[in-house]
């Protein structure tokens, strides 16, 4: 064999013995409406502090250094996690027309690790409440955590539709105690 046959052989066999790299899987929360019709309420802007405002799906291993963040690597959101939680908060508002606007900005929309198999889906969120939308009135935070969010990106993204379920909830009922959005 000459050398040049030797090296079209290689390159001949590097290309089809190779191992193909996983289809990456894009993920939203899902179709089932929301669990909380919202009371009456404009829904201003909901927006995401870095690095959350990206389609990346976010992840921390806890049990080796929770301050570390780090993304699925094949593994993305279909829009941004204030557009998907915007999403869910038009679902559940209905379109009815109300005296407040709510703005909300997430703080923090990770899959936490507390073992290489056990996770739970964590937002932290803070949502503004007043007549104006300039963030006048009252204001409020919320940590949602959902337990048994499983050991990748798959389990993780269905966790996340419960715990944005929970979320839209604990703020309905909180501008549902609003008397001025009454």
């Amino acid at each position: 064999m000459t050398l040049r046959t030797v090296w079209a052989l290689f390159f001949l066999l590097s290309g089809c013995g190779g191992v193909a790299a996983p289809e990456p899987k894009t993920f939203d929360l899902g179709f089932a409406a929301p669990s909380t019709v919202l009371p009456a309420v404009r829904i201003a802007t909901v927006r995401a502090v870095a690095p959350f405002e990206a389609t990346d799906m976010q992840y921390r291993l806890a049990y080796r250094n929770a301050a570390e963040i780090a993304a699925f690597a094949n593994s993305r959101w279909a829009a941004s996690p204030a557009e998907l939680l915007r999403k869910q908060l038009l679902r559940a508002a209905h379109e009815k027309p109300g005296k407040c606007v709510l703005e909300v900005e997430i703080q923090e929309f990770t899959q936490v690790f507390s073992a290489t198999d056990a996770s739970e889906a964590r937002i932290e969120l803070r949502a503004w409440l007043g007549a104006g939308g300039s963030r006048g009135g009252v204001s409020r935070g919320w940590s949602v955590i959902e337990p048994n969010a499983g050991a990748d990106a798959v389990s993780g993204a269905a966790a996340f539709a419960r715990a944005a379920d929970r979320a839209v909830g604990e703020l309905g009922g909180w501008i549902a105690a609003q008397a001025d959005c009454r």
